[in-house]
């Protein structure tokens, strides 16, 4: 056992906001002392000095979309960027403009996958058309996501690729009809991605990570439409491999499918989006309320029926699974915890997003042991940039936004990305979290940090294991020039980890060739 001591740190065990140390012992990846005085008479094979710095465990991004997150870093690109002066380009020339120049750079048959479309701040207010999609991209096979990874727009190429007629479609999907083919989609666009496309794609996403301080991700993979879904099973043999911990949950409802990947997995896990979503998305008017959208006037109903959710929760928590399911709207959460709420194993399940909870359901998530994996730095960059809630919901609605409230009644609430929904960068989330939408919701520095350490880490089943720096606990921890807990909180948008170690050593930054990515294939797997 070669034991390494780390010094000249100030360590934030993250227990509790005041706890701090002087000397870090890690043996074998694994922390195995923390002092305030150097233990006497110990060998150390290494003394590493961290020059005075502050020093964190690292963050944990519980709800990522792997395969799409390392296609649109490597090949894909943004429709719409926001800027300090707003979202640009705001009209359709512009997007039109956008589109042109970037297809003109491809190959004639290269498929096109684009992000980050902002309805809402288009002034036509509207998708292109597949007719202009086809104009614009050169007849190649071409899909638009929006902001909210919900609604969809699609050549005719790309519309003939999924097997769906073109004739009288606008090429426009939304609610289940575009949560049916994403498999397909992501069949289609896995296949077009070379070896050079797919090394610079994942070193990309470490490099990211590491950028950020993040340590692991929970990935939420498989789609039920694609028969045999062999991009799933691509990104998992990959990621076994990453420097990166990946913690997969495999979005099928036959189970039987997810079955073939227990073998890989420590704790099983079921579930996220694709087939277990319980709603949309309110951008796309597929989020399911009680009350109508305020610009439409209508409803959007739940995708499944409650006794069908409760037969396929019942049989992914008998079978032993960890269960996490897609639910925005008042009516999906409150569908999936009363299928949550007949289970027996006292398992720690997971409400992605729970974004619009009314009361009864509030009082339901305050008694039970369920994670709420939210994504507050929307709610920040719809307030300022987007408007979508002011636009499409009631009052009451945007009303049932909170952060505090959860956090305060001791609920696991947990910060994370929705990558590449929105970037990585979780101190954007962060500062959703201490600057958001209704102020007396916001919390502290250390409140939204525990949201992106210890509370997710619970989340992921790995509590004994990681998100604080303590005796027993993977050696994985970033270090800083500023007290983060100190700062404004306003400022932490712009904090940034100046080295992150994993089990203990620095992140070497990848370069993204081929021949890196084939050489980290001969590393030892890990369980994912």
């Amino acid at each position: 056992m070669k034991r390494t001591l780390f010094y000249d740190g100030i360590f934030h065990s993250g227990v509790r906001e005041a706890d701090t140390f002087r000397f870090l012992e890690v043996t074998d990846k694994t922390i195995t002392g923390t002092y305030q005085a150097k233990p006497a008479d110990v060998r150390y094979a290494k003394e590493i000095s961290l020059g005075g710095k502050h020093v964190y465990p690292c963050l944990i991004d519980g709800h990522v979309h792997l395969l799409f997150s390392i296609a649109v870093m490597a090949m894909g690109f943004n429709i719409c960027e926001i800027t300090p002066d707003g979202v640009e380009p705001h009209n359709l020339a512009g997007v039109e403009k956008k589109i042109r120049e970037y297809a003109a750079r491809q190959p004639k048959n290269a498929v096109i996958a684009a992000n980050n479309y902002i309805i809402t701040a288009v002034d036509e207010r509207r998708l292109p058309t597949k007719d202009e999609l086809d104009d614009w991209a050169g007849g190649r096979p071409l899909v638009i996501y929006t902001i909210d990874g919900h609604c969809s727009a699609l050549s005719t190429k790309m519309l003939g690729k999924l097997e769906l007629d073109p004739t009288g479609h606008n090429g426009h999907l939304s609610g289940e009809a575009h949560e049916r083919v994403q498999g397909r989609l992501t069949d289609i666009i896995s296949a077009s991605i070379t070896l050079p496309v797919l090394a610079a794609g994942i070193a990309n996403f470490q490099n990211a990570c590491a950028e950020y301080g993040i340590s692991v991700v929970g990935a939420l993979e498989g789609n039920g439409d694609s028969p045999k879904d062999r991009s799933t099973a691509l990104i998992v043999k990959l990621a076994r491999h990453f420097d990166v911990g990946v913690r997969f949950y495999f979005q099928y409802i036959d189970l039987k499918k997810a079955e073939r990947f227990a073998k890989y997995q420590k704790h099983l896990r079921v579930g996220g989006c694709g087939d277990w979503e319980m709603d949309g998305a309110t951008g796309s008017h597929s989020a399911a309320f009680y009350v109508p959208f305020k610009d439409t006037g209508m409803t959007a109903p739940c995708y499944y029926e409650q006794d069908f959710v409760d037969r396929m929760v019942h049989e992914a928590d008998e079978k032993g699974y960890q269960i996490a399911s897609h639910a925005i709207g008042e009516a999906a959460i409150e569908r999936i915890i009363a299928a949550l709420n007949k289970t027996a194993s006292g398992r720690m399940h997971r409400i992605e997003h729970g974004e619009f909870h009314h009361d009864r359901s509030l009082e339901e998530l305050k008694k039970l042991r369920y994670a709420v994996m939210m994504q507050p730095g929307y709610a920040w960059i719809d307030k300022r940039y987007l408007n979508t809630y002011t636009q499409y919901l009631p009052q009451e609605i945007v009303d049932r936004l909170h952060v505090k409230t959860l956090y305060d009644a001791g609920i696991c609430l947990c910060g994370s990305s929705d990558s590449p929904v929105q970037d990585l960068d979780p101190w954007l989330q962060m500062l959703g979290m201490v600057d958001f939408y209704h102020p007396e919701e916001s919390i502290t520095p250390y409140e939204a940090f525990r949201c992106y350490t210890i509370n997710p880490a619970r989340a992921i089943l790995e509590g004994d294991e990681r998100g604080t720096l303590e005796v027993g606990k993977a050696a994985d921890f970033f270090t800083a020039d500023r007290d983060l807990f100190a700062i404004q909180p306003q400022d932490i948008v712009s904090f940034r980890p100046a080295c992150t170690y994993y089990s203990g050593r620095p992140y070497r930054k990848k370069k993204g060739t081929g021949a890196e990515l084939l050489w980290s294939m001969l590393k030892r797997a890990r369980p994912v």
